[in-house]
């Protein structure tokens, strides 16, 4: 027998159940620690463990040969799935009506055909610059507008010969004309070229060829025709629009002609020039009248300045090249030398001296009316000389302003000129794109052809008997292994360690398998007796792996469970006892079940006396205890019914009565009601150090045993491991194939009839 190693694996829990190791009994720092891992059970003796578990792996998973388990259970499923599946694809095969495809080939011209050349415009170039180009030529061949062309091009009598084997066979389908074009056609671009395959398929190679070949002349025909009605709506348009920009071209020479005659002015151009030369001419008086003013300016301030300091005037240079004062100067000086001439000679009332005086008198009166004179016409001419200046500037603001109106007479003028030439340009391009494309279109050519023909095939295309019997193979080997998985999932009992370990969440810790032979007396004591090889060896090794490790190996009270009745609890519970009294230890069997015991039952022992007995009539313990059952083995059977088991169960004397107990016993097992049926089990934990979960193969939903195992790991007592019974030896050659074989035949211990005997009587002495 392999050896067991001495660790449990550790269970998904959480933290804080399970870091601790301590039942609510003892705080001592005694419990059963989950710190192992699975990995170290994957090569453990009879009676344990799961062929999906490598060394070394942190977390159960799904191996190959889970897969393979879950296949070699189901197999039926998968060989009546795949013989339906493969005799429907043979059967389809030599019973379809043969189906022949032609192809016609055509190749998508990259630019349309231009007879003009570049010098044509075309408003409706089919240019394939890039496969969205391509594709959208390939969309055009797959468009329900070309079915329908072919669809008219078809004559009564191929039309009738089209439709009738769709007619006349069985399940036809559809039978209108576009949907069986449509439903039967296939177009395909050739890759890195413009090549496009058009194939179609028929039950006759005739009309596949026929059909084929129209579905490529109606694509060219259509796409030319959409080609020639575009470019002659585009023709239109150019026509309407050049009508509408000739009418803007008139409107705006009708309005350049407006502002002309508004404003009088045939070239403004030319009445700038005049202006700007009168500008300056009209500048150039202005700076002269400034430099008259100037000067007779300062004159006239000269003669004021000279009248106020009471100058003599004619000392004014202006004043003295007066001729007038000039020449009376002259007489003045000549009166005056005459008069002092005479002054010498003549007293003063000498008749000549006063004809001299008289004319000297006269000469300066005189004088004093030239300068008067002369003042006036020097502030004559101030005065003139500042109207002129005062009259330069005022024709010089006048030209000025005038020029800047014609500036902007000019602005408005060159606008309207310039849109002008715009719309003409515009209106002669126009022109010209309609005379070049009216002429285009009478010349257009198909931007596609045909390089190949469709022609009859010789051969069917379909079906094809290889194919479709391959094609059977591989469905129907997929279509039975999806039922096989399909139902394996959908599956929801508890069969396996990974079921165990991965979704209920204990460790496994024994295998035993279904007894056939044994009658109901005699399973309890299948250990004791063995009766049955395999049983025997699944019970000493859940021994021997409950004793490897430190915590079960310690553990005085262990309590047996299960989630619902009749999972084999307390045929577990009777020969885990029986196997830990064979290997010596002094062990109690104790029935915890009071609402239904089974133990005495179970080991058909006729007793009045119990654990019920005992608190509610007093009985003493000692006479409740059954002494040495087996050698080394005690019972205390419930005795009867209790009427209030919680009460029992909660009473302060059942922690007296562990004690004792523990005293008297090194093993005490418990056999526990099912968790899901009543709540007593979860009344003892705080007494036990620790517990083991019975399964059923094949019988306990997991989500069921998985709400039920975290009733248990919340209370923080050690689960010690769960055990999978009553599996068959059948099936557990299929889930645990390497513990129950019959290579391990030999290793098991033999017993003949008359050692059988032996023992049966010294049980029965005992």
């Amino acid at each position: 027998m392999t050896n067991i190693p001495p660790q449990y694996p550790q269970p998904n829990r959480p933290p804080e159940q399970g870091g601790s190791n301590r039942s609510s009994r003892d705080q001592s720092g005694y419990g059963y620690g989950y710190g192992y891992g699975y990995a170290q059970y994957g090569a453990q003796g009879p009676g344990y463990g799961y062929g999906g578990y490598g060394a070394g792996e942190k977390t159960p998973h799904r191996s190959i040969k889970d897969y393979l388990v879950m296949f070699r259970e189901r197999i039926w499923y998968f060989i009546v799935t795949f013989a339906l599946v493969l005799s429907s694809s043979i059967l389809y095969t030599y019973n379809a009506t043969p189906i022949y495809e032609s192809i016609a080939t055509v190749e998508i011209l990259r630019d349309d055909p231009n007879a003009l050349g570049n010098q044509a415009i075309d408003l409706d170039i089919n240019e394939i610059r890039s496969a969205e180009d391509l594709n959208t030529q390939v969309g055009l061949l797959e468009s329900i507008a070309i079915i329908e062309k072919v669809e008219q091009r078809m004559t009564p009598d191929e039309r009738q010969r089209f439709l009738g084997p769709y007619q006349n066979s069985f399940m036809s389908g559809p039978v209108t004309p576009l949907s069986v074009l449509g439903d039967n056609r296939e177009v395909t671009p050739f890759r890195l070229s413009l090549m496009v395959g058009i194939s179609y398929r028929h039950p006759d190679q005739d009309m596949a060829a026929r059909v084929a070949n129209l579905f490529a002349e109606e694509f060219i025909s259509y796409n030319l025709s959409r080609s020639i009605d575009t470019s002659m709506k585009a023709v239109e348009d150019l026509k309407v629009k050049a009508a509408q920009q000739r009418s803007e071209v008139e409107r705006l020479r009708r309005e350049l002609a407006d502002f002309r005659e508004r404003y009088n002015s045939v070239s403004l151009d030319s009445e700038e020039n005049i202006a700007i030369q009168e500008l300056v001419r009209i500048n150039d008086l202005v700076v002269s009248a400034k430099s008259d003013y100037d000067r007779a300016l300062t004159l006239w301030e000269q003669i004021q300045e000279y009248q106020k300091e009471s100058q003599d005037l004619w000392e004014v240079t202006f004043i003295a090249q007066n001729q007038r004062v000039a020449e009376l100067l002259s007489i003045v000086s000549a009166n005056k030398i005459e008069i002092s001439t005479l002054a010498k000679r003549y007293r003063d009332k000498n008749p000549k001296m006063i004809a001299a005086r008289e004319a000297l008198r006269e000469s300066e009166v005189e004088l004093d009316r030239a300068l008067e004179t002369a003042v006036r016409e020097a502030f004559s001419a101030y005065e003139q000389t500042q109207n002129n200046y005062e009259s330069a500037q005022q024709r010089l603001q006048a030209q000025e302003t005038e020029l800047i109106e014609l500036s902007k007479l000019k602005v408005e003028y060159e606008s309207l000129e310039s849109d002008l030439r715009v719309q003409e340009l515009f209106y002669q391009d126009l022109v010209a794109r309609y005379s070049q494309e009216s002429t285009q279109v009478n010349i257009k050519n198909p931007n596609a052809r045909i390089v190949d023909r469709a022609r009859p095939p010789v051969s069917p295309s379909s079906p094809k008997p290889l194919l479709n019997i391959a094609l059977g193979l591989v469905g129907g080997g997929a279509a039975g292994l999806g039922l096989v998985f399909l139902l394996a999932f959908l599956d929801d009992k508890v069969k396996t360690a990974f079921d165990i370990e991965a979704v209920v969440g204990v460790p496994l810790v024994g295998i035993v398998p279904r007894i056939k032979r044994l009658d109901a007396s005699e399973k309890p004591q299948a250990a004791a007796g063995n009766h049955d090889r395999h049983v025997t060896e699944a019970f000493r090794s859940i021994h021997s792996t409950l004793r490897l490790n430190e915590d079960s190996r310690d553990a005085q009270v262990i309590i047996t469970t299960s989630t619902v009745p009749s999972e084999g609890k307390s045929f577990c519970s009777t020969n885990l006892a029986l196997t830990y009294a064979t290997h010596g230890e002094k062990v109690l069997l104790l029935d915890g079940d009071l609402r239904l015991p089974n133990v005495a039952k179970s080991l058909e022992m006729e007793v009045s006396h119990g654990i019920v007995t005992h608190f509610e009539q007093g009985d003493d313990l000692d006479k409740c205890i059954v002494k040495e059952l087996y050698p080394n083995l005690d019972v205390l059977p419930a005795g009867a019914k209790a009427k209030n088991p919680t009460q029992i169960l909660n009473s302060p004397r059942i922690e007296e009565l562990f004690t004792d107990l523990r005293k008297q016993y090194t093993k005490i097992i418990v056999d526990t009601p099912p968790l899901a049926a009543v709540s007593d089990t979860l009344n003892l934990l705080g007494h036990a150090d620790g517990l083991i979960y019975v399964i059923k193969f094949n019988t306990v939903k997991r989500r069921s045993a998985k709400m039920n195992v975290r009733r248990l790991l919340d209370s923080n007592t050690p689960v010690f491991g769960a055990i999978l019974n009553n599996i068959g030896l059948n099936i557990s050659s299929y889930y645990y194939s390497h513990y129950y074989d019959s290579a391990y035949s030999d290793y098991y211990v033999k017993i003949d009839e008359d050692q059988r005997g032996e023992i049966l009587a010294r049980n029965e002495q005992a």
